[in-house]
């Protein structure tokens, strides 16, 4: 009797330890390989910036001084501070320090031109913003140019002496319809160079309000463009601006008051002039 109790006994106890063994099998299936006692980490994609050469502070950057790529990583990365994802075109803002050769350019480091502290670091002493009205006519200027361009100041005008023109400038002969006399106008350039640093087109609710004072077509404002000038400068253009019509002309950094007139660039009026006496 005691034989047959022991006997069944360890049958039971086999059988419930085969039951276990199978069981933990199971459930190992159910287990992926390398599980740790913790969620999988979420990935997310960032955009980086990279230098391409070293930069100096205050360049304003051009797509020439850095490259871009997207890459995926987790969430706890470090590179999520250098990502520039929600605004990878970062031309023609201001660098706040010197970079070497392949640094990623982040956040911190750079001033947007739409705001004041772009204004402010390229200032040099002595200079100014100054912001001149775009009208509807030199539109072409807002949607052609950019930060970090140059513009020229010009004025044309009405010359009194045919025998003397202005030293510098182009004259033109042209016919006014109330008088058969020729009449030579000039166009000179007073500040050769101004250096761009805010362009602003408005959008259209932006135009309705600027320009509900104001119905007629050529001379609705569609925007404006500041610029850096001298401090004696600013008594130029206030006095230019009364004296005779005044442009706004794409220019460069080396140009100058140059000499330049109508008859040197087409020698064929020179000469026909000289004929007519």
């Amino acid at each position: 009797m005691n034989r047959k109790f022991l006997l069944l006994f360890s049958l039971l106890i086999v059988a419930i330890g085969a039951t276990g063994i199978l069981i933990n099998i199971g459930d190992d299936k159910d287990i992926p390989n390398g599980f740790v006692d913790m969620k999988k980490e979420k990935e997310v994609s960032i955009v980086l910036a990279q230098s391409t050469h070293d930069i100096a502070s205050g360049t304003l950057l051009t797509q020439d001084d850095y490259s871009l790529k997207t890459i995926i990583v987790p969430e706890s990365s470090t590179l999520i501070r250098s990502d520039i994802s929600n605004s990878t075109n970062i031309n023609n803002n201001l660098l706040k320090s010197n970079l070497l050769a392949g640094s990623y350019i982040t956040k911190d480091l750079l001033v947007s031109p739409d705001s004041d502290e772009f204004l402010r670091l390229n200032l040099s002493k002595g200079d100014v913003i100054y912001k001149f009205n775009i009208k509807k006519h030199n539109e072409y200027l807002l949607d052609t140019l950019q930060v970090g361009d140059v513009l020229a100041f010009q004025l044309r005008l009405l010359e009194t002496d045919k025998k003397s023109g202005m030293d510098n400038g182009i004259s033109i002969n042209t016919k006014d319809i109330n008088d058969r006399k020729n009449q030579i106008y000039s166009l000179n350039k007073i500040i050769p160079a101004m250096r761009i640093v805010r362009i602003k087109k408005y959008l259209e609710d932006e135009l309705s309000e600027k320009n509900k004072k104001n119905q007629k077509t050529e001379e609705l404002l569609t925007g404006f463009i500041e610029v850096i000038v001298k401090r004696d400068e600013l008594d130029i253009i206030h006095i230019t601006e009364k004296s005779g019509d005044t442009f706004l002309t794409p220019s460069s950094n080396d140009e100058k008051n140059k000499i330049i007139n109508l008859y040197d660039v087409i020698p064929k009026l020179r000469t026909t002039r000289e004929l007519r006496g």
